[in-house]
């Protein structure tokens, strides 16, 4: 009974006409602002940014401090015989001294023991260091700059994919509810005909294999139902988990326009070219390789940086003008043979360059071939949603003459049965057809990267 009343609101709810156009739009910017894999790529973007942020930063001087504080014993001295060398002189003044009735007035020196490290030590400093000349750092920038601009063509990769992956989803679930609301309809109709069938076995018209034949048909439809209720529930959660939504939200159904016009394949083939994400990304790749080729250059040319010291020393902190000092510096290192090393990593850049020229132009044949099988889709199905539809009205009309004759008692069950099973299947095929046909109109927009309006 559940299951009736169920179905009974989904085929109301089906055929109810959302007041807005736009609603799968809403639903897709919904989806692109909510969706977790979109959050995790954002999340890749923002990282590409500060990783080109710390790439500008290496342009700026760096600041830094430093304080030492050593305890040391032992290690290297040097002998300073200053008592062999002063004492003889020492000892000439004072005899002179006290032979004039005066007294001695120049101690005796001991020879000096010079420990090179200081007992005792403390060495507090600011330094300041920034790059003159330094071209692997204007490069490095350029790279991440690039990094950053196909984190951004990355994320608007995905979210054409995504936008698919909507539309795809929403378009499924309303082949879902149409077509529960087909099984709906047929079970009425089975039931109506096994009541018939009942009275016409009174009237001893037929006998009661035909009964039981008409109830079997009814056992069917059950099993269809099913599977039916089944199919929506699952379109359903799989369409809210695209939009990062409880699984059971309930869906805004718009009713769908008409045929598309079919598309033209030049125009939407020379879009896709020109926008899709894959051919930007390899031509980033591409110019990355070509920074890449330069680095290995830079770094075969000299490094010149400014550096500046100031602080204290002493075996006290104490600042005076007798402890503190400051240094200006610059360095220049050149790296003037290495193996060939950076040489060797340039022409593997380019190499690796070359293949990406050739992924680019295999990639750009697959859009063709891509958009072009799309278009041809569009365009069967065109075709084969006519067919169907013609087929559904013929197949209406058959069941509708044999079902009058039915109840006169001019026609056997079985004929009954088969247009009916036949109208059915017709009614479904229209269901099928028709999402099938917005579900392909949709992936050709995400292969041409084109909003096609309905």
């Amino acid at each position: 009974m559940r299951g009736l009343i169920l179905i009974a609101l989904l085929t109301t709810f089906i055929f109810k006409t959302n007041a807005q156009t736009n609603v799968l739009e809403d639903y897709v910017q919904e989806g692109l602002e909510s969706n977790l894999s979109i959050k995790q790529n954002q999340m890749a973007l923002e990282s590409a940014e500060y990783a080109f942020k710390i790439a500008k930063g290496m342009f700026l001087p760096t600041v830094s401090t430093e304080s030492r504080y050593s305890l040391a014993k032992g290690g290297r001295t040097i002998d300073f015989p200053i008592g062999d060398l002063m004492n003889p002189v020492y000892s000439t003044l004072n005899s002179m001294l006290e032979s004039q009735g005066g007294t001695a007035q120049f101690p005796m020196v001991e020879n000096e023991h010079i420990n090179f490290l200081r007992e005792r030590e403390y060495e507090a400093k600011i330094s300041v260091t920034q790059p003159i000349y330094y071209p692997t750092i204007v490069i490095n920038k350029k790279i991440e700059e690039k990094k950053l601009f196909m984190s951004e063509i990355e994320m608007e990769q995905y979210k054409r994919e995504l936008t698919f992956q909507i539309k795809e989803a929403y378009y499924n679930y309303m082949k879902a509810l149409q077509y529960s609301d087909l099984i709906q309809k047929t079970k009425e109709v089975v039931l109506e005909n096994y009541r018939v069938t009942e009275k016409l076995m009174e009237n001893d018209l037929i006998t009661r294999d035909a009964v039981l034949r008409a109830k079997s048909e009814i056992s069917k439809i059950e099993l269809y139902e099913t599977d039916a209720l089944k199919n929506i529930e699952m379109s359903k959660s799989y369409f809210n988990f695209l939009l990062n939504k409880d699984l059971n939200e309930e869906i805004i159904i718009a009713s769908q326009k008409g045929i598309y016009m079919n598309p033209e394949l030049d125009q939407l083939t020379q879009n896709a070219l020109n926008e899709r994400q894959e051919l930007q990304l390899l031509e980033q790749q591409m110019k990355i390789m070509d920074h890449v080729a330069g680095l290995s250059k830079a770094e075969m040319l000299p490094n010149l940086v400014f550096a500046v010291d100031y602080g204290i020393q002493g075996e006290k902190f104490v600042i005076d003008s007798e402890s503190d000092f400051i240094i200006g510096s610059f360095v220049l290192t050149w790296d003037l043979f290495s193996g060939n090393t950076k040489r060797n990593k340039k022409k593997q850049a380019l190499i690796e360059k070359q293949k990406v020229e050739y992924r680019k132009e295999e990639v750009g044949n697959q859009i063709k071939l891509e958009v072009k099988q799309n278009i041809y889709e569009v365009n069967q199905q065109i075709e084969n949603l006519k067919l169907a539809e013609t087929r559904n009205s013929e197949a209406a009309e058959v069941y509708r003459i044999l079902e009058k004759r039915y109840r006169l008692g001019e026609a056997q069950l079985i004929e009954l049965l088969d247009a009916r099973n036949n109208m059915t299947e017709a009614k479904s095929q229209v269901i099928f057809t028709r999402y099938d046909y917005l579900v392909s109109i949709a992936r050709l927009e995400k292969s041409s990267n084109t909003s096609l309006a309905l």
